[in-house]
């Protein structure tokens, strides 16, 4: 496979400076290396959290089966922000044991099939959003962040690690999402499942306090929702709430939007005297007690 580059070093077909990167956009003065073997490019700003090491910004090579080196010229690769984004082509992954951060590193890789994770690990924003192929992913116990993660993938079930603090649009629009288990330590949840039309199974466990904005709006065969006595706030339009559409053409792609109302045959059981009931019967929704 040839390098999308006619200087040999890139991947992508944008016409873009082959030096431009998103997090500098507004810092006129920065310094990025690249690696002794021309393959990597990378800072020494990783996150403030990290230990000392460096944040791999890209990939410039073109093998489709990559497994990234825990040590680039002698330095520990301790984060990923945005290093294979756009690479369609490819297919697994080897992530080293010493990366903390893993920042849209993934982003567009359409062919993206398999991909191994380390132990330490903490974040995964933006990872894998629109990884099409991507299908099923092993997440370390120690990650608390999936804010858009996981939107665009194949995944049809998902168990967020217990210690998951961040869970904000890690879903939102995807088309085969069926069942997820939300664990107690959950803080985040804006339009986590936002239009995931096939989501028919819902876990909250004990200890979740809050279910923000839109967490499971327009999820069209989620019928019914158990809600632990822990949360205390349920907020707008999140639970039971879909859209009211009218398609403009037969794929279904583009529609008009006539408003919201409860999905049909939806349901919500929770304790008596609880915010599930409260909430329930404020919007007009069945309450089952349990």
């Amino acid at each position: 496979m040839e390098a999308y580059y006619n200087d040999g070093r890139g991947r992508y077909g944008t016409g873009e400076s082959y030096d431009w990167f998103y997090k500098y956009d507004d810092i006129e003065e920065y310094e990025i290396h690249t690696s002794s073997d021309g393959l990597w490019t990378y800072d020494f700003q990783p996150p403030e959290d990290c230990p000392e090491g460096i944040e791999v910004l890209r990939y410039n090579g073109c093998q489709t089966n990559i497994t990234i080196p825990q040590v680039i010229d002698g330095n520990n690769v301790v984060s990923l922000d945005s290093t294979f984004d756009g690479f369609y082509e490819l297919e697994s992954v080897v992530v080293p044991e010493g990366v903390i951060y893993i920042t849209g590193a993934f982003y567009g890789c359409e062919n993206l099939k398999s991909i191994t994770l380390p132990q330490s690990l903490k974040s995964a924003e933006y990872a894998f959003n629109c990884c099409f192929s991507l299908e099923e992913v092993n997440i370390p116990p120690g990650v608390e962040n999936f804010a858009n993660a996981f939107s665009g993938t194949k995944i049809k079930s998902f168990t967020f690690p217990q210690g998951t603090k961040d869970i904000s649009r890690s879903f939102e629009g995807s088309e085969f999402i069926k069942k997820v288990v939300i664990p107690g330590s959950v803080l985040f949840t804006d339009e986590a499942f936002a239009d995931c039309e096939n989501l028919s199974e819902v876990i909250i466990e004990e200890g979740v306090e809050t279910i923000e904005d839109y967490t499971f709006y327009h999820c069209t065969s989620l019928l019914e929702l158990s809600i632990p006595e822990s949360v205390q706030t349920i907020r707008e339009l999140s639970v039971g709430y879909m859209e009211m559409r009218e398609y403009t053409d037969p794929r279904k792609m583009a529609y008009k939007i006539k408003g919201e109302c409860i999905i049909p045959g939806f349901h919500i059981k929770g304790a008596e005297g609880s915010e599930a009931e409260w909430y329930a019967n404020d919007n007009g929704i069945p309450f089952i007690a349990k």
